[in-house]
């Protein structure tokens, strides 16, 4: 499943890549509720993001606190968020990808230990990530309106 939105024109030729490659296990659906992304994460195999432009990566952590393998694209900050618990493609390019994917996901379920170590630590890792966000966010805003006090009050003496 291609969740998310999909009224750009990438979607419409993924699904033209669909309908002529007759490919019967690759859906687009658009975007999707709450409870459907839930039901995805549980019965997925895998949670696939081979994405170039994520902003923070949430799906990653979402998806591992569901206890799946993920395979991410070595882009932004997807290997950071995933915290070396992600299989990342160097490169786009799809026989690599598919090769990754047969040769890791076996051995990602073979790997209970790991598996549970994603489910148990992920919801710890993303509150200490949120925390750092949150101590950084507010240094920086300390910082700018330190740096604004100080500017306003040499425009007041000039």
């Amino acid at each position: 499943y291609i969740c998310g939105k999909d009224s750009f024109q990438y979607a419409d030729e993924i699904r033209t890549q669909i309908k002529e490659k007759a490919v019967g296990n690759v859906f687009v659906t658009g975007m999707i509720e709450q409870t459907e992304k839930i039901w995805l994460y549980r019965n997925c195999q895998a949670f696939l993001f081979p994405s170039r432009g994520e902003g923070f990566g949430l799906p990653v952590i979402e998806a591992m606190q569901f206890g799946k393998a993920v395979f991410i694209s070595n882009y932004t900050c997807l290997p950071e968020i995933s915290n070396g618990f992600a299989f990342i493609w160097e490169k786009l390019e799809p026989e690599a990808m598919a090769k990754s994917i047969r040769k890791n996901l076996p051995l990602f379920y073979e790997q209970k230990e790991k598996m549970n170590y994603c489910q148990q630590n992920n919801s710890v890792y993303l509150l200490i990530f949120f925390k750092e966000i949150v101590v950084n966010t507010k240094n920086l805003c300390n910082f700018v309106l330190i740096n604004f006090q100080r500017i306003k009050r040499k425009d007041k003496y000039r």
